[in-house]
């Protein structure tokens, strides 16, 4: 995880209007229909003690006969608060990659976009209290996706909470990105203009993004937990028909992405939902049906599974609102 200070923080307000036009839809299909519900005005939490008659395995005091069970040895920290232990940052860059796995510290791949980035955010830095966050993932690019690899063709990059897809960043464009999409106030609602500049620009279109940390080359906690869950997520929302390949670009993808803090509790799930992130920790295959029902479709937190957000403050309390 690499977290860089700049001078862009959203306002001091204790909560964040999501865009009308970035509200959930319905996603529907030939087969079945699955409504996302449209964000209130505060964020609803429910435990899992009020979800366990729609799961039962989440009862189970032995191993589950149904979902996939991490190995033995994987040491996961079920002692300390989860509560809290999100970095608070104001935006949070994820650089398509096309790979699942990277170099120990993305922030030191010498010659790669996350490091180049880092490295003129360091040189921009003028105040300790807003901070972004850069995580690679293994997401490819939307156009010539085969190409992904071949950094030099420039990589897109997903930003939040502006809820946007800048294509064709590459190494030597990383000065003009900063001075578009990160020098200036965070844009949520105005239509990003291009003039002047080699990028090209949309508004995210996915109902929801849902990231998974799988950073093996940084601890294997994650590197073991992530593929596991990325591969149970995929499942159920292909069987809910919410998958890419049902939906199209109103589908839920669902991404590897390198270290984003907290190993110690994974498996580590972020899901963005209308532009603002909630993350997750001590993640199992059996959460996910719960996940994707309360978090992704209905909006609610998960409080036993809740880390904090983008937005929590001093004190760990989220001040999101979806």
């Amino acid at each position: 995880m690499s977290i860089s200070s700049l001078n862009t923080s959203p306002s001091n307000n204790t909560s964040i209007n999501p865009s009308p036009s970035n509200s959930f839809a319905s996603l529907s299909s030939k087969s079945s229909t699955t409504s996302l519900k449209e964000p209130k005005k505060s964020t609803a939490t429910i435990s899992i003690e009020e979800i366990t008659s729609e799961n039962p395995c989440l009862t189970c005091q032995s191993p589950c006969s149904i979902h996939p069970s991490y190995p033995s040895n994987l040491k996961i920290n079920h002692e300390a608060n989860l509560g809290g232990t999100v970095q608070p940052h104001a935006r949070h860059i994820i650089i398509s990659t096309g790979k699942s796995d990277w170099n120990k510290v993305i922030e030191l791949d010498s010659g790669n976009l996350s490091a180049v980035l880092y490295e003129y955010l360091q040189k921009k830095r003028d105040n300790k209290d807003t901070k972004i966050l850069i995580t690679n993932s293994n997401r490819q690019n939307s156009t010539l996706p085969f190409l992904t690899f071949f950094s030099f063709f420039g990589n897109d990059i997903l930003i939040y909470p502006d809820n946007l897809i800048v294509r064709n960043v590459s190494t030597g464009k990383v000065e003009e990105f900063y001075d578009q999409f990160l020098s200036n106030e965070i844009n949520k609602k105005e239509i990003v203009k291009n003039e002047g500049y080699n990028f090209s620009t949309e508004r995210i279109p996915y109902k929801a993004v849902i990231l998974i940390c799988g950073h093996k080359r940084r601890d294997m906690r994650c590197g073991v937990a992530g593929p596991i869950l990325k591969n149970e997520f995929e499942k159920v929302l292909k069987e809910k028909r919410m998958d890419l390949n049902s939906m199209g670009n109103q589908g839920v993808p669902v991404y590897l992405t390198s270290h984003v803090g907290g190993h110690q509790f994974a498996g580590n799930v972020i899901v963005y939902r209308n532009g603002q992130g909630i993350w997750y920790g001590r993640v199992t295959p059996c959460h996910i049906q719960m996940i994707i029902n309360k978090t992704v479709i209905e909006g609610k937190i998960i409080k036993e599974l809740h880390r904090g957000s983008m937005f929590d403050d001093k004190n760990g309390q989220s001040t999101l609102d979806w």
